[in-house]
């Protein structure tokens, strides 16, 4: 949960590719409903980065995407009240405004509740519930977050009812461990 503004950075390391639009990348949404109005910056498996957003519930998603982009790469979205500001970075250093595009604008104005849910989204693009591995590293949250922040995916598209994420820590030195439960 994010009360207010706040914004989500992560490098997207690596994605398995069920569809050419299988993505990951950071996502600010209004709540887990199917439909709910979010904002995404994703990088996708084979359409390069993407700015997605919905403006309103059950409404169709806007795009925005620049090609020849791959995994890995860094994305980041910030949220200032209404506003919707999606980033894209080669190094994690130089930051980028994604573009927009005939279908969205960036930043996209897109009014929400004031507490939301970020962090980390994948979707492999297929319906019949086909999963979609990515690795994110350097995932940073700023803003009004609630902690500890629970570990939670949506993989069925009907409901996006959460489920158990596998975590692995890696330290600076290489060193990883996985939590267990």
């Amino acid at each position: 949960p994010l009360n207010g503004d706040g914004g989500i950075t992560a490098r997207v390391d690596s994605l398995q590719v069920t569809d050419p639009w299988a993505k990951a990348g950071v996502m600010i949404r209004e709540s887990l409903e199917p439909g709910s109005k979010h904002a995404f910056m994703a990088v996708t498996a084979s359409n390069g980065v993407a700015f997605q957003n919905r403006v309103e519930t059950d409404q169709g998603s806007f795009n925005s995407n620049t090609a020849g982009l791959a995994a890995p790469y860094w994305v980041r979205l910030v949220r200032e009240g209404n506003l919707f500001t999606a980033y894209r970075s080669a190094d994690g250093e130089t930051w980028e405004l994604q573009p927009g595009s005939a279908e969205t604008p960036n930043p996209r104005e897109i009014v929400m509740d004031p507490n939301v849910l970020i962090g980390l989204a994948v979707t492999s693009h297929v319906n019949a519930q086909t999963t979609a591995e990515a690795v994110f590293s350097n995932a940073c949250i700023s803003g009004e977050v609630a902690c500890p922040l629970p570990f939670q995916f949506g993989h069925d598209i009907g409901t996006n009812d959460p489920q158990p994420i596998y975590v692995r820590i890696e330290d600076a030195n290489g060193i990883s461990a996985m939590p267990i439960n």
